[in-house]
């Protein structure tokens, strides 16, 4: 009798147990349920022109180093008015061939660079002793003068690194483009490269004339340039060779080559005499496999005329637009969002995560880090949450781009949300643009619509 008490007991209480755990489960998954709406914002891409930084056609501004006054240290007085984001700053040193440069010249060096540092392009900047096609004539015989003339000049243009984009050259050549030089064999620009990879600011880009230079350069020093050096082509789609870029018969190897190496370094230059390979089908596919960003926009005319009077035949929407209008457009980085999505289990979660797509449609990607924000602003009271995503697939080749960010939606007040993303270069701050048709505003662009009220 006593044994069939104790098991009524025990079942008792296992019962008892057993509805108290229950109800305090259900209690809990009830009061820790959060029900969420989000509605990503739906936008179409655009055939607008960005102007975004390091992307799109540049012209050149030449200035001679003379050491009195401050040469054409004036700019253009348009010159902010001018679209191009990019300029060429050319700087020639054929006056001090044979010595140092003067207090003098270097003064007048930073009050080029000074004036430049206060408008609104990025420099490429190509330092030469000859403009026309006699480099033999007027650089310095000796190596160790232009070795000096590195080390002069990187201590006013480091002072501007925020403004310059690429160190384009090494100093010798006609026209400052590596060949016609007594100081080109494999030794001397290995040793040019190295004096100018050392006294350059790190956050500059440097460039060479040919992919066999960037491999003399990459193997001579163990590899210390990868990642900073790349390419500028001066006759890019001129010829199989491209005016000598390339090996007789290496064409497809060299664009392979580019295709890989630009990922992560920058490349551009000039397009060159009229020919079935700028004809604007083989242009656009050449283009978009060297991964260019920058293009001369003076320079071939007969080329580039041929691609304003063409037709660019492509999928999306710039099919049937000016041949000229699409390179310009897709020099560089051209990016889109495609789409965002939130995950949260109501009853669980802590955080819910916000997934957004982004795509390059551009010929080459940023090559500076981008700086992603998400922010979360409440419709009523204006209050503001920001997040810094994590990147889950960088822009190094993979057309879509994914950012995640966790959001942590139980410790922010009921509301309605707006969730924007921004997007700054990390050199100089600058918000970077959309080709979207949603308005870039103070907090970037509207990704989409985050709702919860209280249980």
């Amino acid at each position: 009798m006593k044994i069939k008490k104790l098991i009524i007991l025990i079942i008792i209480l296992v019962i008892t147990v057993s509805a108290a755990a229950t109800a305090y489960y259900a209690y809990r998954r009830y009061s820790y349920y959060l029900p969420l709406g989000y509605k990503h914002n739906k936008c179409s891409t655009t055939t607008s022109a960005l102007y975004n930084p390091y992307c799109g056609f540049y012209q050149i501004y030449p200035y001679k180093i003379t050491g009195t006054g401050s040469g054409r240290s004036i700019l253009p007085g348009n010159i902010n008015e001018i679209q191009d984001r990019l300029a060429m700053v050319q700087v020639n040193l054929s006056m001090y061939k044979n010595m140092p440069l003067s207090s003098d010249a270097l003064s007048q060096l930073d009050s080029i660079l000074a004036a430049w540092a206060g408008s609104n392009k990025q420099l490429i900047l190509r330092f030469l002793y000859d403009w026309d096609g006699s480099a033999s004539a007027t650089e310095p015989h000796d190596i160790d003068i232009i070795l000096e003339h590195m080390e002069q000049t990187s201590a006013i243009y480091n002072k501007y690194a925020k403004s310059i984009y690429i160190l384009q050259g090494l100093y010798i050549g006609n026209y400052g483009e590596m060949h016609g030089s007594a100081h080109q064999d494999k030794e001397d620009i290995i040793k040019l490269a190295k004096k100018l990879y050392k006294v350059s600011d790190p956050s500059i880009f440097l460039a060479v004339r040919t992919p066999e230079q960037l491999r003399t350069i990459t193997e001579g020093t163990g590899g210390l340039v990868t990642g900073r050096m790349g390419l500028f082509n001066d006759g890019i789609l001129s010829s199989a060779s491209d005016c000598g870029t390339y090996a007789e018969g290496e064409r497809g190897k060299e664009i392979e080559f580019q295709d890989r190496l630009c990922l992560s370094v920058p490349n551009g230059g000039e397009a060159i005499t009229d020919n079935p390979l700028n004809d604007i089908g083989n242009a656009v596919k050449d283009l978009r496999r060297m991964h260019i960003s920058y293009l001369n926009s003076m320079y071939d005319a007969n080329v580039l005329d041929k691609w304003k009077v063409s037709v660019y035949n492509g999928s999306g929407i710039f099919n049937g637009c000016n041949g000229y209008e699409y390179i310009e457009k897709h020099l560089g980085f051209r990016y889109t969002i495609n789409s965002s999505e939130l995950e949260f289990e109501p009853y669980s979660d802590d955080k819910a995560i916000l997934s957004v797509s982004l795509e390059n449609t551009g010929f080459a990607p940023c090559y500076y880090p981008l700086v992603y924000t998400i922010t979360c602003i409440n419709q009523e009271t204006k209050r503001s949450y920001t997040i810094t995503p994590e990147v889950l697939s960088p822009d190094n080749g993979i057309i879509e781009i994914k950012l995640s960010a966790a959001i942590n939606v139980r410790n922010i007040e009921p509301g309605i949300y707006n969730i924007y993303l921004h997007t700054a270069d990390s050199k100089t701050g600058e918000a970077i643009k959309y080709a979207i048709d949603t308005p870039l505003g103070q907090y970037g662009y509207l990704a989409g619509t985050l709702s919860f009220l209280d249980k």
